[in-house]
């Protein structure tokens, strides 16, 4: 294994365009020098080795290393002076004051410490040929083969593939091949919040997680602390015997308990430690999730009668969720925070799923918890799904939001200054659900398991017949990791004429075997 430099990847996910670069050369001018963060894709590993031995020869003389932006396809030259990493854990920035204020208070695997970026040509990636690095990708695996021992072609054969960053040695034109390289899949390469084309999934399973909360205070545990330890993913695997089937995850909200970044920091962690036991990775085109009310920050004031703000004036609220998002997805959230997805299951059958974000308005002390979604939301969805023009489809379509459709508490007395479980405009919800064919409604909220069938119709049309209702199934997961609840997850399985989901019950406690609960099957 040898290796010259490496090429780290970015983009303006968090500023506008040029404006990651500019930040850290204004860090320069201020500091002497800037420490950049290595973000990882979830196939990625700390390559500590590696990164020690380039520690190792910066210490004698400092080294060039090459910042590609993927955005906008231009290449950066940056001299590094130390790099500061540990061991399989995310740190902090050896130094806050001499890194960017937009991201110096998150953690990363690695950080390089600059005193030099300027621009170069594109082209002097041509100068490279890619290294193979085993440790770089989870399980030693990783689907680059033919670029090894190959010679960097352009920025645009970087950008295809799935990952952050490139260990490449100097360019010898008698034993390293030269061509380019197009991958079949790398329509998926470039982020959008709504897909344009159907991703292939190789499955016809998706694993389905609600009210995770993931915080300070976990019921289920995201790496081992110890032996007896089991974590949230053995759980899951103990129960789901085919959990290496599962080509897809949906999240309905409540990903975290108190909106903070370590909350996302763990599930970002999880969802790599799932990425372990399946065959089918994890990626951005086939993981969607919704926002939950744990997961934006309530403002700590009263509202009394005045009327809520949009959640998306208030950028603290979102900071840590718009992080999460940008993480997984590449791409910085639209204004409703809603994204969709097309699928194509093994089955040979198409799947479209939507999520809604809930949580329209402002969160405060005497208004919490409250779900709304707007008509312009909704009109924005349909529209970038293309719905509008294509109202019926072959495609089984799925919309997921964390708030529920009908109320489903158990209580005795009322509260009135508790908010109910229902979203506010629950009644154009469901018309714009039938409009759009929507065939289940997926939700969490409650950590109460809830399962109906609800038909509804087009109050336009004069006389109605049973047979021109909509049936449109609402079902609520109840919650995955929440505290004194029956915590559950399922699979949806995809076959010709029907829908297969599987309820399983996992306890935190260890008191029972893990195990199936439930099945219901739904026809298409």
């Amino acid at each position: 294994m040898e290796f010259e430099t490496v090429i780290l990847r970015f983009r303006d996910l968090v500023t506008e365009n040029n404006v990651t670069i500019a930040r850290h050369k204004d860090m320069i001018d201020k500091k002497g020098y800037v420490w950049w963060g290595w973000w990882n894709k979830g196939n990625e590993k700390l390559p500590f080795e590696e990164f020690c031995v380039l520690k190792g020869e910066i210490e004698s003389k400092p080294k060039y290393f090459y910042l590609m932006d993927s955005g906008q396809e231009k290449l950066y030259k940056a001299e590094c002076l130390d790099i500061k990493c540990s061991g399989s854990d995310k740190i902090l920035s050896p130094e806050l004051e001499c890194t960017p204020n937009y991201y110096n208070e998150q953690k990363y695997y690695a950080w390089f410490k600059f005193d030099k970026i300027e621009e170069c040509e594109a082209d002097e990636v041509k100068n490279y040929t890619y290294v193979k690095v085993d440790s770089l990708f989870v399980e030693n695996h990783s689907n680059y083969e033919k670029f090894y021992g190959k010679r960097v072609y352009n920025i645009k054969e970087m950008i295809q593939q799935n990952r952050t960053i490139w260990f490449v040695r100097n360019y010898n034109e008698n034993d390293d091949s030269d061509y380019e390289i197009q991958l079949l899949n790398s329509s998926v390469v470039e982020p959008h919040d709504f897909s344009d084309k159907y991703f292939e999934t190789g499955s016809d399973t998706l694993l389905w997680l609600s009210d995770l909360h993931f915080g300070t205070d976990d019921v289920f545990k995201v790496k081992m602390a110890k032996e007896t330890d089991v974590t949230l993913t053995a759980h899951i695997r103990n129960a789901y015997n085919d959990l290496n089937k599962v080509g897809g995850l949906i999240i309905t909200g409540d990903i975290t308990s108190l909106g903070k970044p370590e909350g996302f920091t763990k599930a970002e962690e999880f969802i790599v430690d799932l990425n372990r036991n399946l065959t089918r990775k994890l990626i951005s085109e086939n993981i969607i999730f919704c926002p939950g009310n744990h997961d934006f920050v309530r403002k700590n004031e009263m509202l009394g009668n005045g009327v809520p703000e949009k959640v998306s004036e208030n950028p603290d609220s979102i900071s840590a969720y718009k992080e999460f998002y940008s993480s997984i997805h590449n791409l910085n959230p639209n204004e409703y925070m809603a994204c969709g997805r097309r699928l194509l299951m093994s089955t040979g059958r198409t799947v479209e799923i939507v999520a809604l974000n809930s949580l329209i308005l402002q969160q405060y002390k005497d208004f919490e918890g409250h779900g709304f979604l707007s008509d312009k939301q909704l009109e924005y969805v349909a529209n970038k799904m293309g719905w509008e023009e294509n109202v019926q489809t072959n495609s089984v379509r799925i919309v997921i939001m964390h708030h529920h459709y009908m109320p489903t508490c158990l209580v005795e007395q009322v509260d009135v200054k508790k908010p109910s479980s229902v979203v506010y405009d629950a009644e154009r919800l469901v018309q714009w659900l039938a409009k759009y064919d929507i065939k289940l409604l997926l939700h969490g909220h409650k950590h109460q398991s809830f399962v109906s069938k609800i038909g509804h119709f087009d109050n336009s049309i004069y006389e109605i017949d049973e047979d021109r209702m909509k049936n449109i199934y609402v079902i609520g997961m109840g919650g995955t990791g929440a505290f004194n609840c029956e915590n559950k997850f399922s699979t949806l399985t995809f076959c010709n004429d029907h829908i297969e989901l599987k309820f399983f019950r996992i306890y935190a406690d260890n008191t029972e075997t893990d195990k199936c609960v439930q099945t219901l099957r739904i026809p298409i």
